[in-house]
């Protein structure tokens, strides 16, 4: 609930993505310097938490609040899970709710100052819109930022393209052409950042959309944390960054041979296996089998052609031409100004 006049406010920021834009390391960063006690005591980055719905009990993580907004329709395509219809739904939603009460609760009978809660969820910004997320936060916080990330498309697409090629549960999911990408309005339209302030943006006095760069200048994700901090009025010590290897772009031999792997054993692999039962995994041997191998012969990383480059820019140049728009003055700041130039928009 709102706190009375006088009483430390809480506030919820939320980072909605997109994704490949740091969260996975905004996360672990956050997570770290929680629990080395660098966040002070008026940041907290919200952490998984037991639960009990219907007298059953539930671990539920802070990403679970993506279940508040509506999904995009499922499709083989974009690999995306089904829509949850029904009963189902309710209880996910029952599960959320109970956890922001856990949550909110805990930290009203505690704090001493203003508050805020840090959330990621990167798939936020897909949805078409927040659904009950911002209704649901506001009765339980005074005040909520969301946040998303802008990185330069034609960096990002190759990520995101790479990444499915990695990760794709679907053979559909390995065609590494840029066109078969941008074809897909559900794929394509997750960099549309124009769209994202539209489908986010709130007239609730109380609530704020906020866009902050990614600058392939940085050379590292910390100054983007320490913008994303900025961003929110919020100044906190992140401490020592942490030693991470970066999420490196596997090389052409590797995702040959998962992708041949994953062909092959696709239609094994959607057969149903009974709860309870481990399955030993064949494709976690593999891929070690093959990273081996992949090490030895050194082949090439797997990266898009300069040529798709531009293709990806001229995609997205209205989309972008938009997005400075509604930026206004912010636009015209170094760092804004720094990101539209490696867009190549700069003056057109």
């Amino acid at each position: 609930m709102t706190t009375n006049s006088g009483a430390p406010r809480l506030r919820a920021v939320v980072y909605i993505g997109p994704v490949k834009t740091g969260s996975t390391a905004f996360t672990l960063q956050m997570c770290a310097s929680q629990e080395r006690g660098e966040l002070g005591k008026s940041v907290v980055y919200a952490m998984p938490r037991t639960i009990r719905v219907h007298n059953e009990s539930h671990v539920v993580i802070p990403e679970h609040i993506r279940h508040l907004a509506p999904k995009l329709s499922w499709n083989r395509q974009t690999g995306e899970d089904q829509v949850v219809k029904g009963k189902l739904q309710k209880v996910f939603r029952d599960q959320v709710r109970a956890y922001l009460d856990d949550l909110t609760n805990e930290l009203r009978s505690r704090a001493t100052s203003d508050t805020t809660v840090f959330f990621v969820e990167e798939t936020l910004s897909r949805r078409p819109n927040p659904g009950d997320l911002t209704s649901e936060l506001l009765t339980r916080f005074d005040s909520v930022d969301y946040v998303f990330v802008a990185r330069a498309q034609q960096y990002i697409v190759s990520s995101a393209i790479g990444q499915r090629l990695k990760g794709g549960a679907h053979p559909s999911s390995w065609d590494a052409r840029v066109s078969t990408f941008l074809s897909n309005e559900n794929l394509a339209h997750q960099f549309d950042y124009a769209s994202i302030i539209d489908r986010w943006g709130s007239s609730e006095p109380r609530v704020r959309s906020i866009v902050v760069p990614f600058l392939e200048s940085d050379r590292g994700t910390q100054k983007l944390f320490e913008r994303i901090l900025k961003s929110v009025d919020v100044s906190a010590n992140l401490g020592k960054p942490l030693k991470r290897s970066g999420n490196f772009m596997a090389s052409r031999f590797e995702i040959s041979a998962i992708g041949f792997y994953k062909k092959v054993a696709f239609r094994f692999s959607q057969k149903r296996i009974q709860r309870g039962l481990r399955r030993f995994s064949l494709f976690g041997v593999f891929r070690l089998a093959i990273a081996l191998v992949a090490r030895l012969i050194r082949s090439p990383r797997w990266e898009i052609l300069p040529d798709e480059r531009i293709v990806i820019i001229d995609h997205y140049r209205e989309s972008n031409l938009r997005f400075r728009k509604k930026l206004g003055d912010l636009a015209e700041s170094v760092e804004w100004t720094e990101w539209f130039q490696r867009g190549n928009l700069i003056n057109r």
